[in-house]
């Protein structure tokens, strides 16, 4: 699998997640992280996520962004990208068993969400 992952987030989310999927996986040499802190312009961080993308263009065959949140940011950011390159991909709303899922598993990013879909539950549910 010649796929890329990049994170992409507002302040350190996406650094401190990938930190954590290693913490458990060890170490993944495909999975990036790009934040944009509170000072940043939106142009500032979509110069940046293009330079980026550029740069893994040349390595990966394929390449998935995973924003923190629709509708922010660095995740409209991620979709200029996608306008530009129809091949990239793009997920808004990453959590850690999606983000090690990217990281471990070589399917599409439409049974990515439907396999982290189903790890989200109401514990309480379960257990009355």
């Amino acid at each position: 699998m010649n796929r890329a992952i990049l994170l992409v987030s507002h302040g350190n989310l996406a650094s401190t997640m990938k930190e954590c999927v290693q913490l458990i996986t060890g170490k993944q040499k495909d999975l990036y992280a790009l934040s944009m802190d509170a000072e940043e312009t939106f142009d500032s961080f979509s110069s940046r996520l293009e330079t980026s993308v550029n740069q893994l263009r040349v390595r990966y065959q394929e390449i998935i962004i995973l924003a923190d949140i629709k509708g922010g940011s660095p995740c409209n950011a991620a979709t200029l990208q996608v306008l530009k390159e129809r091949s990239i991909q793009v997920i808004a709303g990453f959590h850690l068993g999606l983000v090690i899922e990217c990281c471990l598993s070589p399917a599409s990013p439409r049974e990515l969400i439907a396999n982290a879909s189903q790890s989200i539950s109401h514990i309480n549910s379960v257990i009355n």
